[in-house]
């Protein structure tokens, strides 16, 4: 993209959507929001005077410079109803500000595809909306959203919790307000901002899961008989390989042989790096949601991070079940 504005931040972090590379800035949104291209429907035709094909449109990338031309990103059907970036950021914002969060203060990240049909974009809640479990290390509350214009992914919004000391996401079901709809005639946007204030109503129950995860103490007994079920079947050997090697000692792990067999915790593995913030080994119940945020959060496929993000309650319930079956017996 030409002319980025210098006070809008490039970072490190990337993310991969439908096999694109997507790139991330940080700052203001009204900086940020010129990095954000705006769309048009048009029809769908080989060049002006040609006939249009009646039964699709073209979605066409609007030039954000002067040296730049018009590009189409996707063809969409007849009933197709376009959600402009800016427009959901705008909703986004109407619902910060019915839960009393100024959306001019805050900070925000955007991620983009090269072309900008995909985005995802992110409100940071302020430090008064912190929690500080009993490690210290502070979650912050964020507001995420996730938009494409041509057609290919369904609009989805949600607010989740963020560990500061890593920056490991957790979507957490209460808070998890989503708007799952495609982009049809019956699209609307005007349910956001009251969805963002369901979600921040729900903050109190999501508190709630979250010390109660902390008071509930797991054996290493437990936790290897978990990690070689249910999270196997869930996430996969390696992931659960890698959750399990962070619970014992704080530290991510690579499998040497992944043709080796046996059960994920039998894994051949050499040690990466320590995961910040990691308990050793991890005690509670919150302490392995922790790892396995870390695990989800790495996953590079942005739509694979929050569906393993969101799936964290579940596994946690079901470790809860399978140690509370385990001392029954």
């Amino acid at each position: 993209m030409d002319e980025i504005d210098s006070s809008a931040e490039l970072l490190d972090a990337t993310g991969r959507w439908r096999a694109r590379d997507v790139s991330y800035w940080t700052g203001r949104w009204d900086r940020l929001s010129r990095l954000v291209p705006a769309f048009t429907i048009e029809p769908f035709k080989v060049h002006p005077d040609a006939p249009a094909n009646p039964h699709i449109k073209t979605v066409v990338r609007q030039p954000l410079a002067v040296t730049e031309q018009p590009i189409p990103v996707g063809t969409v059907s007849n009933s197709y109803q376009l959600a402009q970036h800016h427009e959901v950021v705008k909703r986004c914002f109407e619902g910060l500000r019915l839960v009393g969060v100024d959306p001019s203060s805050a900070k925000c990240e955007v991620g983009l595809t090269p072309l900008g049909e995909w985005m995802n974009f992110r409100a940071y809640f302020p430090d008064s909306h912190n929690y500080t479990p009993l490690d210290g290390k502070p979650l912050g509350l964020r507001l995420e959203c996730f938009n494409s214009v041509d057609g290919s992914s369904r609009l989805v919004i949600l607010l989740g919790w963020l560990r500061l000391v890593c920056l490991n996401g957790l979507v957490i079901l209460e808070t998890k307000a989503t708007l799952r709809d495609v982009h049809d005639e019956h699209l609307n946007l005007d349910a956001i901002p009251d969805m963002v204030v369901a979600g921040m109503n729900a903050v109190g129950e999501d508190l709630r899961r979250i010390k109660g995860w902390e008071a509930a103490e797991v054996t290493s007994a437990s936790l290897k008989e978990w990690a070689n079920g249910k999270l196997s079947e869930k996430w996969g050997k390696k992931a659960a390989c890698r959750a399990f090697h962070i619970c014992v000692n704080g530290r991510d792990v690579e499998i040497v042989d992944p043709f080796a067999k046996g059960e994920a915790t039998e894994k051949p593995v050499k040690s990466t790096i320590d995961v910040p913030g990691a308990a050793r080994p991890a005690k509670t119940l919150y302490y392995v949601s922790q790892a396995l945020s870390w695990v989800a959060t790495q996953r590079s496929n942005t739509e694979e991070r929050v569906e393993w993000q969101g799936a964290i309650p579940e596994l946690i319930v079901s470790l809860r079940a399978g140690a509370a079956a385990r001392s029954a017996t």
